[in-house]
């Protein structure tokens, strides 16, 4: 129970700075092989592709929904202060924050005659969220006691920390001279997660003793050898490369559908699936009820107790622990994948310049995060593709991205970014996000042509 809570403070302090969306930019940027992680029905152009370990992608994102840095910290005169009123002022009932990486240790893909594309990748996840409600900061500002009848509501405030390896198998097919269609299978295996299942809790003061009396429904799960990256534990039982049983699968579904030579449909489900966490697993419960917890004399945060050899921290959490009637056991438990769907239309406006309206969905905890992304694709020479986006996602709305494409020869470096103002004022941003890279993509066709039209190309390849 310490451990858990030392790692669930450690995670609030993070999540603090914390600031997320996927891919929006990245979705129509087709000559990337990367797009196809938000629609696996893309198709990248060329016959083979290798991407260089770790260096093929490497995502990261941040996102708080809540506020960002300039409206929590203030400057005044040479020092910097922290503005709570102005920060909790701003929130929602419920809010958001989140981070995420991807990184590519393994990828490549070919094509099998002119319709068909297969890729396989193995990528590392990491991420965390955290949903936080406003009663929650007002309790850390000011206590209890600035509630009207003394009672904080946390209720739906839930985090999850999640670690796994994903090896993807895709699969994306021409079925007709309009429409495309894509599949990713994925075996997972994961490494290490912690999540809030249920959350109800209610914490009351009395306003002359200040005694806590909460009203909770909790249950944590946890699973993670903490000595997993050991020497001893990379290859042996619960280690880091081989021998966990957490096991899951997923699945990414997409389709792209030509309505005509200018307007087409795009639409994919991506991260539907789960991972079953066997292996190291602590579950804590405080099963639904009132605890008291009267705290602790001023004296017992003395630096170490002689006798007993405990730290303060120990008996504050075990002082935590008893008032709340913390249950541990070690049961097996299932989580599913954060899904998400997009929903896009593009128009081309000519060979060079494509427009595009984007619509993503994430769920999270029973929870709806919806964005909207405007964009645009230009090919600026053969070799040389950019594209720009504006997305208002969380309450956000100075989101605007950038990316770029330099392929000129079998060699492609690219970036992207959804929001390429947090680089350069990142204490007014809310969201931050960029993926980059380098593959080497062989047998391409050199075009100025952006998203060439199937039915035009894949009737003149079966004709040769």
């Amino acid at each position: 129970m310490k451990n858990y809570i030392l790692t669930l403070s450690l995670c609030l302090l993070f999540s603090i700075t914390s600031k997320a969306q996927q891919d929006l930019t990245l979705f129509n940027f087709n000559d990337i092989p990367q797009s196809s992680y938000s629609n696996p029905a893309n198709q990248f152009n060329g016959k083979f592709f290798i991407g260089l370990p770790v260096m093929s992608s490497s995502y990261y994102s941040l996102s708080n929904s809540g506020f960002a840095y300039s409206d929590f910290i203030k400057k005044d005169g040479d020092s910097l202060r922290l503005d709570f009123n102005s920060m909790i002022s701003g929130l929602e009932e419920e809010n958001f924050m989140s981070f995420n990486t991807k990184i590519d240790l393994v990828s490549f893909g070919f094509k099998v005659g002119n319709r068909t594309q297969i890729m396989f990748n193995i990528t590392e996840n990491i991420s965390f969220r955290f949903n936080y409600t406003k009663d929650l900061m007002t309790f850390i500002h000011k206590g209890n006691l600035a509630f009207d009848d003394n009672t904080a509501d946390f209720t739906g405030t839930a985090f999850s920390a999640n670690y796994y390896r994903e090896y993807g198998i895709s699969l994306s097919h021409q079925l007709t001279n309009k429409l495309r269609l894509g599949a990713r299978l994925k075996y997972l295996y994961g490494i290490a997660n912690l999540d809030t299942k249920r959350s109800d809790l209610k914490l009351t003061t009395d306003p002359n003793t200040y005694a806590l009396t909460a009203t909770s429904d909790i249950l944590i799960n946890t699973s993670g050898n903490t000595d997993i990256l050991s020497s001893a534990n990379l290859t042996g039982e619960d280690g880091f490369l081989s021998g966990s049983g957490n096991r899951g699968f997923g699945v990414d579904l997409g389709m792209n559908y030509e309505l005509n030579e200018k307007l087409s449909l795009n639409a994919s489900v991506v991260d539907l699936g789960f991972i079953n966490w066997n292996s190291n697993t602590t579950n804590y419960l405080i099963d639904e009820g009132r605890s008291y917890f009267d705290g602790i004399e001023v004296d017992a945060f003395s630096p170490q107790d002689d006798t007993t050899g405990t730290s303060s921290y120990d008996r504050l959490v075990d002082s935590l622990e008893v008032a709340f009637n913390v249950q541990e056991s070690n049961n097996s438990y299932t989580n599913p994948l954060v899904g998400r769907i997009y929903l896009g239309a593009n128009y081309k406006f000519s060979e060079k310049i494509v427009f595009g309206g984007l619509i993503q969905s994430e769920f999270y905890k029973r929870n709806i995060k919806p964005s909207l992304t405007l964009s645009t694709n230009y090919k600026v020479s053969k070799w040389i593709g950019v594209a720009a986006s504006y997305s208002m996602i969380n309450r956000s709305f100075n989101n605007l991205g950038i990316g770029i494409n330099i392929n000129p020869g079998p060699v492609q470096i690219y970036i992207v970014s959804d929001n390429i103002l947090s680089g350069f004022k990142p204490q007014h941003a809310r969201h931050a996000q960029v993926r980059a890279g380098i593959n080497f993509i062989f047998g391409s066709t050199k075009t100025r042509e952006i998203n060439p039209s199937y039915s035009g190309v894949i009737e003149k390849k079966e004709k040769e």
